[in-house]
């Protein structure tokens, strides 16, 4: 299988992932919908039936027009099945329809019983009984009514209905792709060259999505409500107190441990079946296997990104602006660095009103982050050291595109420099697994990143370039490439930085490109076997344990005190899944709980600025006295 072909009806979108290439159509009109859906199926199936003729080869000796009528014999039946598939959908969806008013009743006969705890009148039990058993019974007609639908839809495949899509030698899909009336977005790439291999769709895999992303969010990822506020009032910039940052009394001897507890046990492609479901949607709102998942929280995620904080702070020790916007942008770069390693696991999600603290004197900062919302999910984090403050508020997303999984950090991110006046903004691009079906599996960042210097207008746009080379089910020979270009306010160029997320990054000294200045160079992972244990550098092993630093310092909400990922970690999968599933039940009933006694639940550590949620201030300050808000409420 070399595509995977992915149809929205509701929201007029076909998705192609070709496995080097995503495309994404969108149509203005429904008619222009159902026109070029039934176009790509029928010459799909047309040019299987082709493949079929032609090989072997002593079964080609068909006359074109034998082929012709053939292909006309299929249409008709494809046509055929295709009023049949039809037909059952529109049973089914009169079905459904037919559930939900049953399910509305119940519910209003519910509303009906509140006035009576005590004691529920006969004629109502009586009702409720009866509507219990109609909903019960619409429910299993449905079920079979669908079980009808995926039946007629997988012999339809099986008969080639829903069919491979082959690459011919003309150029004929290029022309159906690049046709104006449907808006056409190519999201992988910036780089301009695309392999042949890119232009073919064969075998491809046809997926009907059925729901708007935004409609789809399970029960079970349902987490629940802090219903406390800050209760302090802050500064405006969010930045919290300027105290000063004392990081010497805490002991920077702390021994860390080399490797996680236990190897990678759990099969994460077990849950490619699950994913596979939800093409085009948001992974973050559905119900995951534990098994996908590496044992770091989001939260931990977005302290991983400052491994190397050593280049902010090597920026605020210097005089030239545009310097300083050098090693910003090569901070930002080395970001990605550590996900070379990554496996294609995802990270848990923080459950609301979680935490993570993460204090390392041998860095020299002290950082702090919390979930600010749950839907979407967004995260907010604050760090402060000598040399610099860094902080983001950014929603999280990953979706899965039939052969590729995106993930997407949507927001900014903010740095300032000790001793200058300088602010500094950034987005990421979005980041792919590719090749999750077959082949080498491999991660790609690929797309533009702009720093900006709020202050003086000065820029950097920086280019991770798609790899180029290899064959059709492996890695890119050439790849992780990296060019950022520095520009004045004016907008002229004043630098260039060449290298690769992944290795080292050079300033071309004078804009010549035989004179590198190397700036930064990425240390080796540092954990013995570690491919075995989910890709982790030394740094990420260390974001979980629990040392000397925290024992008994952190607030119950802390992710390290989490269990399900800590079984997870310990490789006790089967338990974790079960705390996992203890944990959300116990989430969910407390955000009802919440809802009816009208509390409204507000972020604790972190307050709404805008578009953005920035540090309150009031975290450090409760830790170093032990004096946590008497209405913090246990997660787990």
């Amino acid at each position: 299988m070399v595509s995977t072909i992915s149809y929205n009806p509701k929201l007029r979108q076909i998705h192609i992932d070709s496995g080097t290439m995503i495309y994404h159509l969108k149509t203005l009109t429904q008619e222009d919908y159902d026109t070029w859906s039934t176009a790509l199926r029928e010459r799909n199936y047309i040019q299987e039936q082709q493949i079929d003729q032609e090989v072997p080869s002593t079964q080609s000796g068909l006359s074109l027009s034998n082929s012709k009528r053939i292909s006309s014999r299929s249409l008709s039946m494809y046509n055929q099945s295709d009023k049949k598939l039809k037909a059952e959908i529109e049973q089914a969806a009169e079905t459904a329809s037919n559930c939900q008013q049953i399910i509305t009743q119940l519910v209003q006969t519910l509303d009906q019983l509140r006035p009576y705890l005590q004691s529920i009148p006969a004629e109502l039990a009586h009702s409720l009984e009866q509507q219990k058993l109609a909903a019960i019974s619409s429910v299993q007609e449905q079920e079979i009514q669908w079980r009808n639908v995926q039946n007629c839809f997988f012999k339809n495949r099986r008969s080639g209905s829903v069919s491979p899509v082959v690459g011919s030698s003309t150029p004929q899909k290029s022309t159906i792709l690049e046709h104006d009336e449907p808006s056409l977005h190519r999201c992988s790439s910036i780089y301009s060259q695309v392999s042949g291999y890119s232009e073919q769709f064969f075998d491809a895999e046809d997926i009907e999505l059925s729901e708007d992303e935004d409609e789809f969010i399970a029960d079970h990822t349902s987490s629940i409500d802090d219903g406390a506020s800050s209760e302090e009032e802050t500064d405006s910039r969010g930045t919290g107190s300027t105290e000063f940052l004392n990081l010497q009394s805490v002991n920077n001897n702390i021994q860390r441990r080399a490797r996680l507890p236990c190897p990678a046990v759990a099969d994460a492609g077990s849950a490619l079946s699950v994913i596979r479901k939800n093409v085009g949607k948001d992974l973050s709102t559905i119900a995951m296997p534990i098994s996908m998942n590496e044992p770091l929280n989001l939260l931990q995620k977005a302290c991983e990104e400052l491994e190397y904080c050593e280049l902010l702070e090597k920026a605020s020790t210097l005089t030239d602006s545009m310097e300083r916007l050098m090693y910003i942008t090569t901070f930002v770069v080395s970001t990605y660095a550590s996900s070379q390693y990554r496996t294609g696991r995802k990270p848990f999600n923080p459950m609301m009103a979680e935490t993570y603290e993460n204090i390392r004197p041998d860095k020299g900062f002290r950082f702090i982050a919390e979930k600010v919302s749950h839907n979407p999910l967004r995260i907010a984090a604050h760090a402060e050291a000598k040399g610099f403050r860094y902080w983001q508020s950014t929603e999280v997303k990953s979706k899965f595109w039939g052969k590729s999984m995106e993930f997407m950090t949507n927001g900014t991110f903010h740095v300032t420099l000790t001793g200058h006046d300088d602010h500094y903004t950034f987005f990421k691009p979005s980041s792919w697994m590719k090749n999750m079906i077959a082949g080498e599996k491999y991660l790609e960042h690929s797309g533009e990143c702009k720093v900006t210097n709020q202050t003086t207008g000065e820029y950097a746009v920086i280019v991770f370039k798609e790899g180029t080379g290899g064959g059709l089910f492996g890695a890119p020979t050439k790849r992780n490439d990296v060019v950022a270009t520095l520009y004045d306010a004016q907008g002229t160029k004043q630098r260039r930085i060449v290298g690769k997320w992944s290795e080292s990054l050079a300033e071309e000294v004078g804009l010549d490109k035989s004179k590198l200045s190397v700036l930064w160079t990425a240390r080796p992972p540092g954990v013995p076997d570690y491919n075995k244990y989910y890709g982790f550098t030394k740094f990420a092993t260390e974001l979980n344990e629990i040392t000397e630093i925290e024992q008994g310092k952190l607030p119950i909400t802390d992710t390290r005190l989490r269990p399900d990922q800590r079984l997870y970690e310990e490789g006790q999968v089967d338990k974790a899944d079960q705390e996992k599933l203890r944990i959300e039940q116990q989430q969910r009933e407390k955000r009802k709980e919440l809802e009816a006694a009208c509390i409204e639940w507000k972020p604790r550590w972190f307050i709404s600025e805008g578009d953005e949620w920035v540090y309150s201030g009031q975290y450090w300050h409760a830790r170093e006295t032990g004096q946590w808000p008497k209405d913090i409420f246990p997660l787990w």
